[in-house]
């Protein structure tokens, strides 16, 4: 990649071997990652309010690699507050409307929040308003429009099933409240209809900084519980979210633009051309990994109903359901009902959201979707 005008300065900066430290040492490695990527955002002064995005995706435990991690949390934390600013942490994971506390718990936030003094913001319960992007309607939740001199995307860099790879764009996502993040699922049946939409959110958030947590990333069958954690002891720090997504899949092995997220971005003048972009770091994540696209993105978009028909294979139970009955009340669709103790997935009207996948508490729901390669890139 070509070198910055100026060297002291770069697009995407990456840190690895961080296995292991505390949030003290991870502080002092994020603090010259930034100043590197071009310096903290010009709002974080004493007295600002800091949003601190997270990727909440289940209530697990930050060894599994879902989650951000904690201790980025913390460490990213300590700093803004040394700077004089009173610092929040939100998300809106797909199955909180029934509560978020048992995410805050499962995931460490609750006790880091306690122990740093930072504050958790309820994306439920703090309300939304809709927004127009590029003719396209959303509700996005109050915290990300409003009351913040700052928002921090603290995304994680993991595989997607769905998506192939999730990172800084596909974070924005949590920013929909609610079982609107379900719902933009049916109105978007194929990835590459999905990118849109990500891009969308991506472009309403308007994120002042970008930190990805990798010391435990996952490839694989993600982003969930079927992912393996990897170890990867890998920070990286960018101003602009679409460098950050394009410089890490291309350290992962898969070329920008075959990303839909970046793609469309791209498109959109977003982000840097990736030949452009400028990374301060080693090459990092070998031997990762990475879903096939999606056969549905081949689909034209008037013959999809048919073609999921003739071709898909639905989420099913396993012998880990308790027939809780989470994953259908988290269907967009209701195709999920619960017979005998036991989840069971109806063919003809699921969509292949993957939220049940993505949300079981129990890793019940297993998936194997056609054409669909384990990895490999």
């Amino acid at each position: 990649m070509s070198a910055p005008a100026d060297p002291r300065l770069f697009d995407v900066v990456v840190r690895e071997g961080l296995y292991g430290l505390n949030r003290e040492k991870l502080a002092g490695v994020l603090e010259e990652m930034v100043l590197l990527a071009g310096g903290w955002p010009e709002t974080a002064v004493p007295g600002a309010r800091a949003l601190l995005k997270v990727n909440m995706l289940a209530a697990k435990g930050p060894e599994r690699g879902i989650t951000t991690h904690p201790e980025v949390v913390a460490a990213v934390g300590l700093l803004l507050q040394k700077r004089g600013c009173r610092v929040f942490v939100g998300d809106s994971p797909g199955g909180a409307v029934r509560g978020v506390e048992r995410y805050w718990r499962n995931c460490g936030y609750l006790d880091v929040c306690r122990e740093t003094g930072m504050e958790l913001v309820n994306f439920e319960s703090s309300g939304s308003r809709e927004v127009t992007v590029r003719g396209r309607s959303y509700h996005v939740a109050l915290p990300v429009l409003e009351g913040f001199d700052l928002r921090i995307n603290l995304c994680k860099f993991k595989t997607h099933s769905y998506c192939r790879i999730t990172c800084a764009v596909k974070n924005s996502f949590g920013i929909v409240p609610g079982l609107g993040k379900a719902m933009l699922h049916t109105r978007s049946p194929r990835p590459r209809d999905l990118a849109v939409n990500l891009v969308d959110l991506y472009e309403a958030a308007r994120f002042d900084l970008h930190i990805c947590d990798a010391l435990i990333a996952m490839d694989g069958r993600g982003p969930s519980t079927d992912g393996r954690p990897r170890p990867d002891g890998v920070l990286a720090a960018a101003r602009d979210g679409v460098c950050m997504d394009a410089a890490l899949c291309a350290m992962a092995g898969l070329p920008p633009r075959e990303l839909d997220t970046t793609r469309v971005a791209l498109d959109r003048g977003l982000g840097k051309p990736p030949e452009e972009i400028t990374v301060d770091g080693p090459r990092v994540f070998r031997d990762f990994d990475i879903p096939r696209e999606s056969w549905l993105n081949w689909v034209p978009p008037f013959l999809g109903a048919v073609a999921g028909k003739l071709l898909k294979a639905v989420p099913r139970s396993n012998s880990r359901c308790t027939g809780c009955g989470f994953c259908a009340r988290s269907c967009p669709v209701k195709a999920i009902e619960v017979r005998n103790g036991r989840a069971v997935m109806k063919k003809g009207k699921c969509i292949m959201c993957l939220c049940c996948h993505e949300l079981c508490p129990e890793n019940a729901v297993e998936v194997r979707i056609p054409l669909l390669r384990r990895g490999g890139r």
